[in-house]
């Protein structure tokens, strides 16, 4: 097997939830030596979802290939610990809110001092500066700040967040970005990357904001009638990029004049009157199945796709001949379908338990065992070591 490229590369994670931890998982998937740090009672995304012991998916999936430390960071002989570490790591990842890890005393200043070329990463809501960087900042208060929320309408024109964590997670891929790209460049000396919610989710507006701009207000409406639209039995989406698709798109559901009546007859006036025209075609879709339409839509090289649940997915021919998942084995909990990474990299390892090798860890940064052992009788750490079997 080539050398991952990232080989080499010691990473401290003291992030908790999914953006900074998201980060150090691609980290770990490319090579690089991970040391996830959670409070003695746990990161709080093991709260995330059902738990399966002190494990939920989501501090499975956000942490695998991770080696796990658990420490009470408002002990001194905690944060000893964690400055001991970030001394000999080539990037510290965190995600408090702005001024909590300078009080804490293992801030960018902190570290720099002890590591005069590490790679600082700090991910907050709003950044480390401006008049809202204190501001508490999660995936929906940025989907809503944003702008994101107001795109995402329903049929009644009622703005909804997206119903997954989009904004944590494409904060999570630009870190990952800047990170690998300060590496691939070379760290010469201490640096600090303020990495936002805020600024992540503009990232994945921008065409939209710029839309806005040019439009002098909320731009059309692209590709309507572009939705969701029951069947028979089900659901299934369609969507339009070109003009002489809405035409086939009425010929398949023997409306033939639609295109010719003045309020559908350009993308633009389709947008206008949106709501009149999906009914129109609403009332065509629920006469038949969701296979019947799939099957003459895409005869036509209309764009569609039944609306999926998660196990379809799973259980799609097309996603298992492409190794689009892979099982991969979680100690107590058995075999889990995790996605691969967009290449085709299947992730690897598991993800730690509340301090599984903290131990270990210790060890190695030169702690003897009497005085490992002291420390988890004062509780400042904690070690639950995890049997691969």
């Amino acid at each position: 097997m080539n050398k991952k490229p990232l080989s080499g590369i010691k990473v401290l994670d003291i992030g908790q939830g999914v953006a900074a931890p998201y980060c150090g998982l691609l980290l770990a998937q490319y090579g690089a030596e991970v040391i996830k740090v959670e409070p003695i009672n746990g990161d709080w995304a093991r709260g995330l979802g059902a738990p399966k012991g002190d494990q939920t998916a989501y501090s499975i999936y956000y942490n695998l290939g991770k080696k796990g430390i658990a420490v009470d960071l408002k002990t001194k002989e905690g944060l000893d610990i964690i400055l001991k570490i970030a001394s000999n790591s080539d990037v510290v990842l965190e995600n408090f809110r702005p001024g909590v890890v300078d009080r804490l005393g293992i801030g960018f200043k902190d570290i720099k001092a002890l590591n005069s070329k590490v790679l600082y990463a700090s991910v907050s809501g709003f950044g480390q500066t401006g008049p809202y960087a204190d501001r508490p900042g999660s995936d929906t208060v940025v989907q809503a700040f944003s702008g994101l929320v107001s795109l995402n309408r329903d049929k009644d024109d009622i703005p909804q967040k997206v119903g997954t964590i989009v904004v944590d997670v494409i904060t999570g891929l630009c870190a990952f970005q800047a990170v690998s790209m300060e590496l691939f460049g070379g760290v010469n000396e201490a640096k600090l990357l303020d990495l936002s919610l805020l600024q992540s989710a503009a990232n994945l507006l921008a065409p939209n904001i710029a839309d806005f701009y040019m439009n002098n207000g909320p731009a059309v409406l692209l590709n309507v009638p572009a939705g969701t639209y029951r069947t028979m039995d089900s659901w299934i989406a369609v969507t339009l990029v070109k003009e002489e698709q809405f035409d086939t798109l009425c010929k398949i559901i023997e409306e033939p004049h639609l295109p010719q009546d003045y309020r559908f007859n350009s993308f633009a006036t389709r947008a206008k009157n949106k709501h009149t025209l999906m009914e129109i075609i609403q009332n065509k879709i629920k006469t038949k199945t969701s296979k019947e339409w799939l099957s003459l839509f895409t005869k036509e090289n209309i764009l569609t796709s039944p609306v999926n649940s998660l196990g379809d997915w799973l259980e799609d021919p097309h996603v298992n001949a492409i190794e689009g998942f892979s099982e991969i084995y979680q100690p107590s909990l058995g075999k889990i379908p995790i996605a691969s990474l967009p290449g085709g990299r299947p992730l690897e390892g598991i993800a730690p338990g509340i301090g599984s090798n903290t131990k270990e860890i210790l060890i190695e940064y030169g702690f003897s065992k009497e005085k490992i052992d002291n420390l988890i009788s004062k509780k400042i750490i904690m070690s639950s070591e995890i049997k691969n079997e």
